[in-house]
């Protein structure tokens, strides 16, 4: 079974670049809202088989990222992905994955709760939230 990741369309990206709704560093999404942290790839939506319409891949509806197309043998441009004797109408973007945290053992054996659990949004360890989730993981684990 895959990881849970997330599809955002390039426009999207952008509009949430220029309006400071997101910040890229490297290849890590972080909404500034929510705080939440994802890992990106390069990725289509498939919209249409623009071919002969049979979709031998089954392709449409689904998203795939760049990596396995070219591990495919697919050629990618612009809104268009050519595979053997297939083309597809896609919508370029991204795929992204959540970055958590992980969750320090010695900390939590020791009962250090403030080093247990480091929070998606990484600089204020002192949220509420944080002090719940560490106390429940202490007492369940």
């Amino acid at each position: 079974m895959g990881s849970n990741r997330l599809f955002w369309p390039q426009e999207t990206m952008d509009e949430w670049i220029v309006e400071e709704k997101a910040t890229i560093e490297d290849d890590i999404l972080k909404i500034a809202d929510e705080g939440h942290r994802y890992k990106l790839a390069q990725a289509v939506h498939f919209v249409a088989d623009v071919g002969d319409e049979t979709d031998p891949y089954k392709f449409v509806g689904r998203v795939k990222e760049l990596e396995t197309l070219t591990e495919m043998g697919a050629e990618h441009y612009m809104d268009s992905v050519l595979i053997e004797d297939s083309a597809y109408k896609v919508v370029p973007g991204f795929t992204g994955e959540p970055v958590i945290e992980v969750v320090q053992k010695s900390a939590m054996k020791s009962g250090d709760i403030s080093g247990a659990v480091m929070t998606q949004a990484g600089e204020d360890g002192d949220s509420e939230d944080t002090e719940l989730l560490a106390k429940f993981l202490l007492d369940n684990l």
